[in-house]
């Protein structure tokens, strides 16, 4: 049950954070509980950082505004080929500066925190990066990628 947003609203925040970080050979935000996290960051936020909800109530209206303007449906109906291509415009200022629009500060917002709240569960410290805490280690090998290697 979200504490800050309605349910539809999450339903949403699942579908983006999905979309950003998705199961594939290894857990993705659903099995980290991405949208759980955003949720209470977002809850907790009045107190120090009270933009923050407002940024997310701003950029959820704006994704289902977009969504009802470009497919005649709310973005939780898109297809999940229109979801993408919603969701790679709002990214393209990411490589494209020039491109910027009001989509982009949203898409941020949403990588960012789905990127943190990924990478600081269970799932994504210790199931996919192996983080094995305080360990020592007799040597570092360093990258292993040949395309790294000098």
């Amino acid at each position: 049950m979200p504490q800050f947003f309605k349910p539809a609203e999450f339903v949403t925040v699942e579908t983006l954070t999905e979309m950003i970080i998705p199961t594939d050979d290894k857990p993705g935000a659903r099995e980290a509980q991405v949208a759980n996290y955003i949720d209470f960051v977002v809850f907790s936020a009045s107190e120090f950082k009270p933009f923050l909800q407002r940024e997310w109530i701003d950029g959820l209206a704006w994704i289902e505004s977009e969504s009802q303007k470009q497919f005649g449906r709310s973005f939780h109906d898109a297809t999940g080929a229109e979801r993408e291509r919603l969701l790679t415009e709002m990214s393209v200022p990411e490589h494209d500066r020039s491109a910027y629009h009001d989509g982009f500060a949203f898409f941020r917002l949403v990588k960012d925190m789905t990127v943190e709240g990924f990478y600081t569960s269970r799932v994504g410290l210790i199931d996919v990066l192996e983080y094995q805490g305080l360990t020592y280690l007799s040597e570092f090998p360093g990258c292993t990628h040949p395309e790294h290697q000098t």
